[in-house]
């Protein structure tokens, strides 16, 4: 792998400061022990602290000195009796060839580095305000929000992490369909996604995996996992990925648990499928990304019509949300480091508090470098479809006896991600 372009994140983020001069001087994460033990949690690195660093290890710290555009990098002392249990730690200029810093120096020298500097004024984060309490601090919120807006859009080398994290996790969803078989279990078919995409370089699980057979897959983030899958006529909705290089994945697949779909099943996958290949095929720079999760309403509401679930005038039924009551979530989000990625709804923006689009987590153009997930659903939850039927705006669009006869689908999903390129987007689930 090439190296991290951390001192390019400290620029890109600099840029969204409006600062020519000053001090970003941030902190990363620290091992955490459970209580009463001493075990520790698994670590995963403060992700913007990690944008900033391309480091993954606990107790690092990293400084960028804006008007000479010098990158530091504050490495943790290991001692000899440390050493013992962790391993001996690279020296400080291995750690910074490899960081692609410009100088290192231990974390105990943060404040006599830092202050040789003379900065007017330092950046940081809400959550090192307290460590960072020796200096002049600029309002910290300042210094998130430009971390959030760099981390919205990608470079190659991220585009590259996030293709290979891509296509390791597919190929462990095309595992899962070849080797699922009635009798086996969530928690089987989780084991193995899991071991797989490990077996192939990814450092986690990207999220808690969803393995839902049946009515499971009615659960948006179902996660116990543990039903055995014995009905062949039930679909398994998978929703997977792992995380490699520190960037994230996320794909959903739905498929029969047994050698076929029902007729039903059959009916919402196609209505599923048409609806994620059109919003992939539209998505393209300066368009909303609202409008793209319009646009898959408009295609389930043409479908549900023709099985005859909905009843009555399309614009009709889109003007009084019909069809947030059979896909309640957004149409995607944006991903990166993380699975749900930051600045999806940037300053000023609101939320719109409507069936369906309530949880549409972003609202803004899309532009080029920006990666968004495509996750098209649609679900027969018992809840949301009692609220329709007390609403008579939208209850007078449902044929209910028709939604009865497919309550046993559950749900179905399904999720690539891409990435919106100049002239449109590029799929790098599909490889």
């Amino acid at each position: 792998m090439p190296v991290y372009p951390a001192k390019q994140h400290f620029a890109a983020t600099a840029g969204h400061l409006g600062a020519d001069s000053g001090v970003i001087l941030v902190h990363g994460g620290v091992t955490l022990i459970h209580p009463d033990s001493d075990t520790e949690y698994e670590f995963h690195q403060n992700s913007n602290f990690y944008y900033l660093s391309g480091v993954a290890e606990p107790g690092f710290a990293a400084a960028y000195d804006i008007s000479t555009r010098t990158a530091i990098l504050f490495v943790p002392l290991v001692s000899a009796d440390e050493a013992v249990w962790v391993g001996v730690p690279p020296s400080l200029d291995e750690y910074r060839a490899t960081h692609g810093f410009d100088a290192a120096h231990y974390t105990k020298d943060i404040e006599a580095v830092v202050g040789a500097l003379k900065p007017s004024v330092v950046y940081t984060l809400p959550e090192n305000a307290s460590a960072c309490s020796a200096f002049s601090l600029a309002p910290v919120e300042k210094l998130r929000l430009a971390v959030h807006e760099a981390r919205v859009y990608k470079d190659d080398c991220e585009i590259e992490i996030m293709r290979r994290a891509n296509r390791i996790s597919s190929a462990a969803h095309v595992t899962l369909m070849q080797e699922a078989r009635v009798g086996m279990t969530e928690t089987e078919l989780r084991g193995r996604f899991v071991g797989q995409v490990l077996a192939q370089g990814c450092s986690y699980e990207a999220y808690g995996s969803i393995v839902a057979g049946g009515r499971n897959a009615a659960v948006l983030h179902y996660t116990k996992n543990n039903m055995k899958l014995d009905n062949a006529n039930d679909v398994v909705l998978v929703d997977a990925g792992g995380t490699y290089g520190n960037y994230a994945s996320d794909i959903t697949r739905t498929w029969p648990v047994g050698p076929r779909l029902t007729d039903n099943a059959r009916e919402i996958y196609a209505i599923v499928l048409d609806m994620q290949k059109t919003v992939i095929d539209a998505c393209a720079p300066h368009k909303q990304w609202e409008d793209m999760h319009a646009l898959a309403q408009r295609v389930a509401a043409e479908g549900l019509l023709r099985l005859g679930l909905l009843t009555g005038d399309l614009e009709s039924i889109l003007a009084n949300d019909v069809v947030g009551y059979f896909m309640p979530h957004g149409i995607g989000h944006l991903i990166g480091i993380d699975t749900h990625d930051v600045g999806g709804y940037p300053p000023g923006t609101e939320r719109i508090n409507r069936p369906g689009l309530r949880y549409l987590r972003a609202r803004r153009e899309m532009l080029p470098r920006m990666v968004f997930t495509v996750e098209p659903g649609l679900y027969f939850v018992d809840a949301i479809l009692a609220e329709a039927k007390a609403t008579p705006a939208v209850a007078q669009h449902i044929n209910f006896d028709i939604v009865k006869s497919y309550h046993s689908v559950g749900g179905v999903r399904i999720e690539d991600n891409i990435v919106i390129t100049e002239s449109g987007n590029d799929n790098l689930t599909s490889e």
